[in-house]
């Protein structure tokens, strides 16, 4: 089960089995920090979006996280999809 604490247009947050990813939810600054229970696991500088990929321990598991950031149309908000070992967990596409 995914909880989606935060869907702003500076951030989003979800929550699954426990464990908090957060995404940037604007594009305007170019800098994109992904967290992972409080953790920076990736930083990218991107105009029109970017990938982030990062690896957890979870529950003795090794699992792969990808999160995509891209660009709103009128270009001020982001986009945010997240897969977590290659399944849909979140997408605001």
């Amino acid at each position: 089960m995914v909880l989606v604490l935060a869907d702003t247009k500076c951030m989003k947050t979800i929550i699954h089995d426990g464990h908090r990813i957060d995404a940037p939810g604007s594009t305007i600054t170019g800098l994109e920090v992904i967290r992972y229970d409080g953790e920076i696991v990736s930083t990218k500088r991107s105009v029109l979006g970017a990938m982030h990929s990062f690896q957890a321990t979870e529950n003795g598991e090794n699992v792969h996280y990808l999160v995509k950031i891209g660009t709103r149309w009128h270009g001020f908000g982001a986009t945010c999809t997240i897969y977590r070992n290659q399944e849909l967990l979140f997408s605001d596409c």
